[in-house]
This record gives C-alpha cells, sequence and structure tokens, in this order.
C-alpha cells in the first residue's frame, strides 16, 4: 500500500453523532480550566514513561539502532529523531508502526510518547500510550473505551464518574493524542472490528497512532482501507555496522575481545544464522544484557553451530540466558534509586515466572493483573484455603485473648466458632473464581453494608412476627448498633478514600494493591470499634443485661475484630487476591512477596509495566516459559 492514504470523510454520521452525544455535556468547560487539566496529565504521564524507559534501558550511551522505512520508499525514520518526523506529518498526525515480534514497536512507542511530551507546548495534545489487548470492540466503543482507561489510569483526573468527564473534556478539545499498543494482541475475529471502530471514532483532525505486527495488518487490508489517512511505517532489520556498534559501546579492547568471535561470525556470514537473529532488536538487545560482563557468560556461546545451528534456536538460547542471568546481579546503576537488598534463588525464579506465563496463558492475555489471579484453579481451593486460615486466624485471636486476660484458654468457644467459618467458607465459595475486573477507586463497601443491614433488619421482623412479639429488645438494639457501625465508617471512609485518590499521579500495580487494601481494612477497623463501643452504650442506656455479660472483654474484641476482619478479606478484590496468593505459594507455585518479586523483575528487564499491570518483557519471552524452555537449568551448563 502507499505510504498515505487521504480521505475526505472519516467515519459515517452515526459515529459522528454518538461520539457528540457522549462527550458533548464537557463543551462548557472554561479553557484555562481544560489547559490546567491537561497540564497536570501531561505531567503525570511523562514521569511515568520517563521512568519505564530508563528501565528498558532506551536511554544512556547506546540507543537501541532502530531505523524506519516509510511504504512506497518514500524515507527512512531513525529513532534519534523520531518525534520530529512525527511533528512534520500533515494533520491529522496519523501514524501505522508495523513490524515483526521484535522488531521494536512498543520501544518506538515508548520513546515516541517521552519525545513529544519533553518539548511539549501549551495547547499541543498529549500522547498517551495504551494497549488495546483488553478491548473488545463489539462491547465497547472506542469513544466509551478511551475516557475510561484514561480514568483508570490516571488519578490526576479525578475519580468515578469525575474523571471520565474530565478525560472527556480533553479528548473533546483535541488535547489526547492516542497511542494504542498491540492490535495483533487482539484475538484475530476482533481486529477487523476493532480497526472499523478506530476509524468510525475519529473526525478528519484526530491523530492517532497505531502499532501492529506486519502481517496481522496486511490481513486486515484485504477487506479495509486500512487506519484512515496514516503514514505506515514499517521496521528495518538492523544493519551489520549498526549491530558491530551497538555490541561494543562504550568501546574498550576488552569488550571488543570479548565480542571478537561474534563479530567474525557476522562478518564471514552476513546472512547466516546469526546475522539474522541479531538483525532483530529484540535479540540484539537481549545478547546485550544476557552476556554483560558482570553476567559471567561468554559471547562465543553464540558461535557453537552444533547447538545453535539456526535462528530460533539462538533466540530459545538467549531467552534463556535472560532468565539465567536476570537474578544474578544487581540492577543497573540507573535503577539504584529503586533497589534494595533482594535476593532471588534462580530455580525458584525460573519457576515462578513459569508460572505466572502459564497462569497468563490460561485466561489469554498478556496483561498480568494482580485481581485476576484469583481466577487461578478451582474455586473450592480458595473456599478452603481461607476456611482453613481463617479458623486458625480466630483460634489464635481467642487464645491470645485468654492469655492476656490471665484464663483458662475457652476451647468450646474455639471450636464453636467452626458455625461461622463455615458460612465464610460458603461465601467464599460462592465469589472465588468470578471474574474480576480491574478494581475501581470508589469504594463499593457502603453498598454491601446497606444490604447487611436491610437483612438484619429483615431476619428481625420475622422473628417478631414467628414469635407473636416476644423477641428481646437488646438484640434490637444491638442491630441497630451493628448497622450503624456498618453504615458510619462505610460512608465515611468512602469519601475519604475517594478524595485521596489524587494524591498520586499514575498508577502502578503496587499503589492499585494498595488502595484496594486500605479501605476494607480500615473500614472493618473502624466497624469493629463502633460495635464495641455501640454495644456498651446501648448496655448504659437502656440499663438491660447484656447477652455476653459473662464473655470477657478480650474475648468479646477478638471476637468482634476477626468477624470484621474476615469480612474485609471477602468484600475485596484484595482479600481474595491474598487468600489465592497463599493457596499457591504455600505451594512453591509463587513467592511470598509476589509484588515485590514482580517490582524486581522489573528492574531486571523481565517484566515490564504497562500502567497498573505488568508484562513479559515480549511475547516471545512469555512463549518461552509458557514451554518451559529446552534447557531449565539455563544457557552455558
Amino acid at each position: 500500500m502507499s505510504g498515505e492514504v487521504h480521505n475526505e470523510f472519516s467515519g459515517n454520521a452515526e459515529s459522528v453523532v454518538q461520539a457528540g452525544e457522549i462527550h458533548v455535556h464537557h463543551s462548557d468547560a472554561r479553557p484555562d480550566e481544560v489547559e490546567r487539566l491537561a497540564q497536570r496529565l501531561a505531567r503525570a504521564v511523562a514521569g511515568q514513561w520517563k521512568a519505564e524507559a530508563a528501565v528498558r534501558g532506551l536511554f544512556g550511551a547506546a540507543p537501541l539502532p532502530i531505523a524506519w522505512e516509510m511504504a512506497g520508499g518514500q524515507g527512512v525514520w531513525s529513532a534519534a529523531r523520531f518525534a520530529d518526523r512525527y511533528r512534520q506529518l500533515p494533520t491529522p498526525r496519523r501514524l501505522v508502526i508495523l513490524g515483526s515480534a521484535g522488531a521494536g514497536k512498543t520501544t518506538m512507542a515508548v520513546l515516541l510518547v517521552h519525545e513529544l511530551l519533553a518539548h511539549r507546548a501549551v495547547g499541543d495534545p498529549i500522547p498517551v500510550l495504551l494497549s488495546l489487548g483488553a478491548w473488545d470492540p463489539a462491547a465497547e466503543h472506542l469513544t466509551n473505551w478511551l475516557p475510561r482507561r484514561l480514568a483508570e489510569e490516571y488519578p490526576v483526573l479525578g475519580t468515578g464518574a469525575t474523571a471520565a468527564a474530565n478525560a472527556g473534556r480533553l479528548l473533546d478539545a483535541g488535547l489526547i493524542l492516542p497511542v494504542l499498543d498491540g492490535l495483533d494482541e487482539l484475538p484475530q475475529r476482533r481486529r477487523t472490528e476493532a480497526l472499523a471502530k478506530i476509524n468510525q471514532a475519529l473526525s478528519d483532525h484526530d491523530p492517532l497512532v497505531l502499532t501492529c505486527r506486519t502481517d496481522e495488518y496486511q490481513a486486515l487490508l484485504n477487506g479495509s482501507d486500512g487506519l484512515y489517512a496514516a503514514t505506515v511505517l514499517r521496521a528495518r532489520p538492523v544493519a551489520p555496522e549498526d549491530v558491530r556498534r551497538y555490541l561494543l559501546a562504550p568501546h574498550s579492547a576488552r569488550r571488543e575481545a570479548r565480542w571478537r568471535p561474534v563479530l567474525d561470525r557476522l562478518a564471514a556470514e552476513p546472512h547466516g544464522p546469526l546475522a539474522d537473529a541479531l538483525a532483530s532488536p529484540l535479540l540484539l538487545s537481549l545478547a546485550r544484557t544476557a552476556y554483560a560482563p558482570e553476567s559471567g557468560l561468554d559471547p562465543a556461546e553464540l558461535v557453537d553451530t552444533a547447538r545453535l545451528s539456526s535462528a530460533a534456536a539462538i533466540e530459545a538460547h538467549l531467552l534463556d540466558a535472560l532468565l539465567s542471568t536476570a537474578f544474578r546481579s544487581e540492577p543497573a546503576a540507573r535503577n539504584a534509586f529503586a533497589w534494595r537488598a533482594r535476593h532471588w534463588d534462580e530455580a525458584k525464579s525460573r519457576r515462578w515466572l513459569v508460572f505466572l506465563a502459564q497462569h497468563m496463558k490460561r485466561l489469554k492475555t498478556r496483561d498480568l493483573a494482580w485481581w485476576q489471579l484469583e481466577q487461578d484453579g478451582p474455586a473450592s481451593e480458595n473456599a478452603w484455603t481461607f476456611g482453613a486460615a481463617a479458623w486458625g486466624c480466630f483460634s489464635l485471636a481467642i487464645i491470645v485473648a485468654a492469655v492476656v486476660g490471665g484464663r483458662a484458654v475457652p476451647w468450646g468457644f474455639v471450636w464453636s466458632g467452626g458455625g461461622p467459618i463455615g458460612a465464610m467458607c460458603c461465601i467464599a465459595l460462592w465469589r472465588g473464581g468470578a471474574v474480576r475486573k480491574r478494581p475501581h477507586y470508589r469504594s463499593k463497601y457502603s453498598s454491601v453494608a446497606v444490604g447487611g443491614s436491610l437483612a438484619t433488619a429483615t431476619m428481625f421482623v420475622v422473628a417478631w412476627v414467628a414469635t407473636g412479639g416476644r423477641v428481646p429488645v437488646v438484640p434490637t438494639a444491638l442491630a441497630c448498633v451493628v448497622a450503624l457501625g456498618l453504615l458510619v465508617p462505610n460512608a465515611m471512609m468512602s469519601i475519604y478514600w475517594d478524595r485521596k485518590q489524587v494524591d498520586v499521579e499514575s498508577v502502578s500495580p503496587a499503589v492499585l494493591m494498595a488502595r484496594e487494601r486500605r479501605a476494607p481494612l480500615t473500614v472493618a477497623a473502624v466497624s469493629a470499634i463502633l460495635v464495641l463501643v455501640g454495644t456498651d452504650v446501648v448496655h448504659e442506656v437502656t440499663g438491660l443485661s447484656r447477652v455476653n455479660d459473662d464473655v470477657p472483654l478480650s474475648f468479646r474484641i477478638a471476637q468482634c475484630v476477626m468477624a470484621f476482619a474476615l469480612w474485609a478479606i471477602i468484600a475485596s478484590r484484595w482479600g481474595a487476591y491474598q487468600v489465592t496468593h497463599a493457596r499457591l505459594a504455600l505451594r512453591g507455585k509463587l513467592p511470598w512477596r509476589l509484588m515485590r518479586f514482580l517490582d524486581d523483575a522489573h528492574q531486571r528487564g523481565v517484566m515490564r509495566q504497562e500502567g497498573s499491570v505488568y508484562q513479559f518483557r515480549h511475547a516471545r519471552l512469555q512463549e518461552r516459559l509458557v514451554a518451559g524452555g529446552r534447557n531449565p537449568e539455563g544457557p552455558g551448563r
């Protein structure tokens, strides 16, 4: 196809009206308010991708030598001037970046975002990189998906409906440049519909950047014209001289001596398997990383034709080398600010990564989202794990309370907890394994409390009618206290946490988990305190005796705190994650400090971070781990 395809009208009237209906209520915003919102978002996006580009090694003295050729042979774009060339495109500045697996499409998208934001002027659109892998074009239009994803990833836009509304304002003002990564990651049956929905959502002046594998995009052209009014770039193989320069940078006699066997083989066989493999930016970067001086490996392994007789064998070898060497040493100096003394066993680390890759394959996704971990395995396993852990914690709390209170351990009281624990297991069995969507910032615990209070009131009414009005007054008062104890703190915490969401500019997996953890635990603690205090208040006000006067205060505290803690676990995605994580860690499939391990794998170049989820450095690495690897002990052994 030609380098640029122009049309006078992008999309149909129906899609234009639809987009207007979705965002027209934002048009009353003042320009200065919209620009201030844009500046906050630009700072958040710039900080996010500057840090991620540094972790991926995209800065430094030896940038990855990637070049792109315009379709039709109209020119070549270098990585150094990629953003400048993009700014020179005619309106609407749409770009399609094509390449084979490992060609550096996502790398260039990250660098484009970083460079455009580094030189952004007032009024320029903000490039926002979003992965298309989780988009279902049949269920959600792009004009709805974009504001929702912006609201989820960037708390500076606000919370709940306010965040989506602010994202809509920026889109209406033309201040968002969507950089949509990975059209090929969508299932094949959805790609054509996704491209059609993208074209429908665009007006004549809307910019867009899209990345896709070459073969998958070419297949789409059989039934469509591709992205309207877009310039198409295709990745070029890395030139032999660029391969040599990249491997030797920074140049030294010692480095050249180490790489001499590889350089000689490349010169002798410019079209051989090794040259074909290192022409891929992904494999070239893997070779430089795996055979860094501190790795202890010899690059001469790459010229062993007995073991590495094809480009595919070299690729598998380099992927194994990355996994083998990633956890042997500390992260690079550029990541020293995030370094902590973390040491992981190499064999265990590989086993954990294999499990995570297989888990992602079972879910048919490239995104590793912690809130989807509970979908691994039968729901009954989570239920029994939760039941055993809850009963153990309940028993331990009662035993500690007895010791603190100087009383004998009431084993009957401990065993009587089996009934409530069994009920908790049933709830966990019902909730476990459910399809989890991404956690939202707005707390929903108030609605849960309202439902619980209504259920309590209903049970009292039924009991009143069944006994002919002979239900004691104290349980009624206590039911009211419980209802207030649930409603008041939940409402207060919902408002509080909603206002606290703007403290962080962008979302990471750890930040999202912290938010999902704080709310239920805080609500549980406050509810337990209010119920305990409320019980005594009812006793003093009514003058009636308590049903549990003979139960020590320490027992009542332990019982109440444990009840609300269990409720907090059941009612939250964080709790479901913790139950599943504990079960998998006990079986040796995951580390006990999973989030710390993933953060460290990210710093070491095994994982990459896409907003609130992790991904493997490349899909090929994930596929290699799913297969288990041909050499579990790593290369060179």
